[in-house]
């Protein structure tokens, strides 16, 4: 993975859920971004493609575990089918209350 490289990612959103308080979700969806810097530490910042309609997260530039990150075009099956593992993205965001709460 280099800097420039372009690449696919499910970006962090902000959900708002309360009038004073916003909670982070990851997209079930992914969407392309450039790779903007390599970090040492295994994640790496991701500048995401500018959008042509209002967007969930506040910022464009995310930072993401090198193993989150597939190649632009990527034809894997998580890939390949956007959009339709929704009921997965809720059990695993389910999954993530209860161990944060544990």
């Amino acid at each position: 993975m280099e800097g420039g490289n372009r690449v696919l990612v499910r970006p962090f959103f902000q959900v708002p859920v309360r009038p004073w308080w916003c909670e982070l979700y990851e997209s079930p969806f992914y969407y392309p971004g450039t790779v903007v810097e390599i970090g040492r530490n295994g994640r790496d910042r991701v500048e995401l493609d500018e959008s042509l309609y209002p967007v969930p997260w506040g910022s464009r530039v995310q930072l993401f575990h090198t193993s989150e990150i597939h190649p632009y075009g990527c034809h894997c099956r998580e890939c390949g089918t956007p959009g339709r593992d929704i009921y997965r993205f809720r059990a695993d965001q389910e999954r993530h209350r209860e161990g944060g709460q544990a």
